[in-house]
């Protein structure tokens, strides 16, 4: 009850990211896959920055990537 935001944490057991990956990671049109645009994470960061709330990644190489995201939690109306 006394939380000021929701924590999300999501781990995959990939082969984690590059440190060049890393660092672009949110920008806009930067994309790993061959057809993808780019645009997914940095709408999630917009979206999220937006509303007060925050992501990040942390990866290992062969050890997978996390994804962890905040987000405010409502105040109540009374």
């Amino acid at each position: 009850a006394e939380e000021r935001a929701a924590l999300v944490k999501i781990h995959d057991n990939g082969p984690g990211l590059t440190p060049e990956t890393r660092k672009k990671l949110f920008s806009p049109f930067y994309t790993t896959k061959p057809d993808g645009m780019g645009m997914g994470l940095s709408i999630c960061r917009s979206i999220l920055t937006a509303h007060g709330g925050s992501i990040s990644a942390s990866s290992e190489p062969g050890a997978g990537t996390t994804f962890e995201f905040t987000i405010p939690l409502k105040q109540g109306t009374g």
